[in-house]
C-alpha cells in the first residue's frame, strides 16, 4: 500500500553538531537503534542552503517531498534519522528544518574548539588539502587572519550568522570560528526552544558512549536498553595518511559510489558490506601513527582568549558547564 503521509508527517531526528565530533560514530550507533531508520547515507546535506561549500545528491529546492526519497526502507512509525554537522552553521537549514519537519528534533555534538582545531588540522593533510610542511601554528595564523581582513568576508563570522554570503569555498579554513559554538546554536534554541534540542560532547561520547546514549534516547523517546551490551564502535577516526592525493580520489569514489546506490538498497548494502570488510586494510596500507602537533604557548594563549567568552556564553544557553580542562 502506498504511503499517503507528507515529509511533514513523520517523527524525525537530526543529529548536527559540529565537524569531527564523532557524528559519524553517533549516527551509527542511533541507526542500529531498532525503532529507528536512518537515511539511506550519513551526511545528506539536504536542508543546506544551494551555495554551501558541500556537494550532496539532493538539494532543498521548494519541494520538500523529496527528503523522502532518502528514507525509501523506513516504515510508517520509525523514527526517521539523519545527520549533516554543518546544519549548525546554516540558518538556511535552521528554518526550512523548523518549517518543514515540525515533528523533528535535533542533538547537537560539540568538542573541545582548540582539540577540534587540531583534528581540523590532521584532516585537512589528509584530504590534501594542507601542504605537508604547515604547521599548526601556521594554520591558525592564517584563520586569524582571514576572519580579520578588512576585504570581503571569506568565512562565517560567528557575531553575523544570517548571513549565508559569508560562507567560504574551503571549509577547513572556517575552523576558526565555527568553534563559537553559542553564535550558532542560539539560533536553534530560539526556533526550536529547548525541549526540541540536545546537546552532548565528543568527550563524554567517546569516555562514557552507554551514559550519553541513553541521555539521547530518553530525548528521542526510544528504549535506551538495547544499548546495555551494545559494542560502541569509533567510525571515520581522522588519520594521518601517507599518501593524500591517493586518499582524496579514494574519498571521491566513495562519494559518488554513494550517491549513485543510496536508493538501490540491494547494491547499497553488498558495497557496503565491502567496504566494511576492505576499508580496514586500505587504511593499513596508507595510513601513518599520527606524530604529535606542537602548538606554541603563544597560539594556545590566542585560542583561549578568542574562544573563552563563547565557552561562557555556552554554558549559559545550556545551563551546563562543558567539560573542557582548559576552559574549567
Amino acid at each position: 500500500m502506498v504511503s499517503t503521509k507528507k515529509v511533514s508527517d513523520y517523527q524525525y531526528l537530526i543529529v548536527g553538531g559540529t565537524t569531527k565530533a564523532a557524528t559519524t560514530s553517533l549516527f551509527t550507533y542511533l541507526a542500529d537503534h531498532p525503532t529507528v531508520c536512518a537515511a539511506s547515507y550519513k551526511e545528506t546535506r539536504f536542508f543546506l542552503d544551494k551555495r554551501y561549500p558541500l556537494p550532496s545528491k539532493y538539494r532543498y529546492d521548494a519541494d520538500a517531498e523529496v527528503y523522502n526519497l532518502l528514507f525509501s526502507e523506513c516504515d510508517e512509525n520509525h523514527l526517521r534519522l539523519e545527520s549533516t554537522p554543518d546544519y549548525l552553521y546554516c540558518p538556511a537549514a535552521c528554518e526550512r528544518i523548523a518549517t518543514l519537519l515540525p515533528n523533528a528534533k535535533l542533538v547537537f555534538s560539540l568538542r573541545e574548539p582548540i582539540s577540534r582545531l587540531i583534528s581540523w588540522y590532521r584532516f585537512a593533510k589528509q584530504i590534501g588539502k594542507l601542504p605537508q610542511s604547515v604547521g599548526f601554528d601556521d594554520y591558525i595564523d592564517l584563520q586569524f587572519n582571514i576572519a580579520t581582513s578588512k576585504g570581503p568576508k571569506e568565512t562565517i563570522d560567528p557575531r553575523d550568522t544570517n548571513h549565508e554570503e559569508n560562507i567560504t569555498h574551503e571549509q577547513h579554513l572556517q575552523t576558526l570560528q565555527q568553534g563559537c559554538y553559542a553564535a550558532y546554536l542560539k539560533q536553534y534554541l530560539q526556533r526550536f526552544g529547548k525541549e526540541r534540542i540536545h546537546t552532548l560532547f565528543y568527550e563524554e561520547l567517546e569516555t562514557q558512549p552507554l551514559n550519553v546514549l541513553e541521555g539521547v534516547c530518553h530525548f528521542a523517546s526510544i528504549d535506551k536498553g538495547f544499548y546495555k551490551d551494545y559494542e560502541f564502535k569509533v567510525s571515520n577516526r581522522t588519520e594521518t595518511m601517507r599518501n593524500a592525493d591517493i586518499h582524496q580520489k579514494y574519498r571521491s569514489f566513495r562519494f559518488q559510489v554513494r550517491q549513485w546506490t543510496h536508493n538501490r538498497p540491494l547494491i547499497h548494502r553488498f558495497l557496503r558490506g565491502m567496504k566494511q570488510a576492505v576499508e580496514p586494510f586500505y587504511l593499513r596500507l596508507n595510513t601513518r601513527p599520527n606524530k604529535s602537533i606542537s602548538i606554541s604557548e603563544k597560539t594556545q594563549r590566542r585560542l583561549m582568549d578568542y574562544y573563552k567568552h563563547d565557552v561562557r556564553e555556552l554554558t549559559e544557553l545550556i545551563g551546563r558547564q562543558p567539560p573542557w580542562e582548559l576552559f574549567a
